[in-house]
């Protein structure tokens, strides 16, 4: 008896930077992550009447929503392909052998993002999805008091889809990769601006999460062919960034959750640093990775982590004029381009 096809193991993305919008890539680099590409239609059946209980007419076509998401581990060599289309594009890394990836979100123009061909599927090479055009909506990055590798996740948006194609071959995962651990991280808080990243919260991080939702709304013009649903591009919404961090009761804490009620609630300047235990080969430079934005707590809640009370406290990020960003991010890694 054959084994039924199908195999979820052999699930895989697989996923390249494209050079135009509008024309897919093939891939470079398979990505170890879980979530599949969604294919809706939006065919909707009218809402008229025609002497039938039950619909008597046929459905009309909507514009497709063509929806994925990525779950995983957090690697540094993958970083690139979350900040890219989900930050900014168009960014090069310098350093020789030891690349050094600088996001910077402009605030007061809207950037334009990394396009991306993601090649879905399994075993069954008639049933591969490439969803084409994509861009990341959301993306997150946590870790919990157990201290290991981050969490990531991310919602993307593709302006297309392409179904039974064929997978780019000769592709693999790498398969010893350099996670950002939590053990390894460093989340520093300043009032300062020109103090950003000095500061460390000791003795008191339990765990965190850092979110960005991009709030894009999807763009299609009526050209009179029979691409006309097709996404044309993406408009830019309210970029929300959130922080959302669990602390142990510290004199230092507990003051900082107290400034909830304090008219205006002051500034906060963050930078999350990890810095691996690991060297990225051939040099004496650590992987590293480090986020850093403004932000403003909005609300605290009283948690536990075992046997203790915790403070888990949420802020929002902010434009800030003297820093000139809302969010900056640096990574150091192997990877040269995406």
């Amino acid at each position: 008896m054959s084994p039924i096809q199908g195999f979820t193991r052999f699930r895989k993305h697989q996923v390249g930077k494209q050079s135009a919008f509008g024309s897919n890539t093939t891939a470079l680099r398979r990505l170890p992550y879980r979530g599949a590409i969604e294919y809706n239609p939006n065919r909707e059946t009218p809402d008229v009447d025609t002497g039938s209980l039950d619909p008597a007419v046929g459905a009309f076509l909507g514009a497709a929503e063509i929806t994925g998401s990525w779950e995983g581990k957090a690697a540094f060599n993958d970083l690139p392909y979350i900040f890219g289309p989900g930050i900014k594009g168009g960014v090069s890394p310098t350093g020789t052998t030891a690349k050094t990836w600088t996001w910077q979100a402009a605030s007061l123009t809207a950037d334009d993002f990394d396009y991306v061909t993601d090649e879905w599927g399994d075993d069954v090479a008639s049933d591969v999805i490439i969803g084409g055009g994509g861009v990341i909506d959301s993306f997150s990055f946590e870790f919990d008091d157990e201290l290991g590798a981050w969490d990531v996740s991310a919602d993307l948006i593709y302006s297309r889809a392409q179904f039974g194609a064929a997978y780019t071959g000769g592709l693999t995962v790498d398969s010893d990769p350099n996670w950002l651990y939590g053990a390894h991280t460093v989340i520093y808080m300043d009032s300062n601006p020109a103090a950003i990243g000095i500061t460390p919260i000791t003795d008191a991080v339990h765990g965190m999460e850092f979110s960005v939702n991009n709030n894009l709304d999807q763009k299609r013009f009526a050209n009179g062919s029979n691409s006309g649903f097709q996404l044309q591009g993406f408009g830019r919404g309210p970029r929300e960034i959130e922080f959302v961090v669990t602390l142990a009761k510290t004199t230092a804490t507990i003051a900082e959750a107290q400034t909830l009620d304090d008219t205006p609630v002051p500034m906060r300047y963050f930078d999350i640093v990890t810095t691996s235990t690991e060297s990225i080969s051939g040099t004496a430079t650590p992987f590293r990775n480090s986020i850093r934005f403004p932000a403003e707590l909005i609300e605290r809640e009283d948690d536990e982590v075992n046997n203790n009370s915790t403070i888990k406290l949420t802020y929002r990020g902010r434009y800030d004029a003297t820093l000139g960003y809302a969010l900056l991010v640096s990574t150091t890694c192997e990877t040269a381009s995406i």
